[in-house]
C-alpha cells in the first residue's frame, strides 16, 4: 500500500497541465490546505495530518508548477495559485477548505484567500516571506545564504535559475 503523504496522484488542470496532489485524512472531513515552503513538494508532513485528522479534517496539498513532477508553469505569478486551488477543492468535491502556508506557502495562502474568499474560510501563515519588493524593507535580512544564494538566480531570471535548481534537485528528491 503507498502511502498518501508521500506518495502523489497525479491531476489535470483545466489548462493542461498536472500536478502531483497529496491527500490524507477522512475523505468526509473538513479540507485543510496546506501550500509548501520553497523549495519543497506537495509531501505532506505526518504532524500536520496527525492534527488534522485528530479534529476530523482532510489534510490536501499539492506540488507548485515547477516542484516535483508538477508541470512548470512559465511567467507564474503567486495568484496562479487561485486556478489550481479551484480545481483541487472541484476534484475533491469540496467547496470551502481552511489553508496553511509556511515560508513560501505564505504568499500563496494569502493570495488564495483574497482570490478566493467564498471557497477559502480562513488562513494562517507561519514564517511566510514579505512581498518583493516592499519599500522600506531589506528583503534578504535574516535570511540563509542558501536563500540569498537563490533569490540572486531568481531575479537574473529562468536562464540562470533552471539549470541551478535542475542541478540541486537529486538530493530533495530523496527527502521524506
Amino acid at each position: 500500500m503507498t502511502n498518501p503523504m508521500t506518495t502523489p496522484r497525479k491531476i489535470l488542470t483545466p489548462d493542461g497541465r498536472s500536478l502531483d496532489l497529496y491527500v490524507a485524512g477522512p475523505d468526509d472531513g473538513e479540507t485543510l490546505i496546506s501550500y509548501p515552503g520553497s523549495p519543497n513538494s506537495g509531501q505532506l508532513g505526518r504532524s500536520l495530518v496527525e492534527a488534522a485528522a485528530e479534529r476530523g479534517m482532510r489534510t490536501v496539498s499539492w506540488s507548485r508548477p515547477g516542484y516535483g513532477s508538477s508541470t512548470r508553469l512559465p511567467g507564474r505569478t503567486v495568484a496562479d495559485v487561485a486556478l489550481d486551488t479551484v480545481t483541487v477543492l472541484d476534484l475533491l468535491g469540496a467547496q470551502r477548505c481552511h489553508a496553511i502556508g509556511d515560508s513560501g506557502g505564505g504568499p500563496h495562502v494569502l493570495a488564495a484567500a483574497a482570490l478566493l474568499p467564498e471557497r477559502v474560510r480562513a488562513v494562517a501563515t507561519v514564517g511566510g516571506i514579505a512581498p518583493y519588493p516592499a519599500e522600506g524593507l531589506d528583503w534578504t535580512a535574516g535570511m540563509g545564504a542558501e536563500n540569498i544564494e537563490e533569490f540572486g538566480y531568481t531575479m537574473a531570471g529562468p536562464h540562470a535559475l533552471l539549470p541551478r535548481m535542475e542541478a540541486a534537485r537529486a538530493p530533495w528528491v530523496a527527502v521524506t
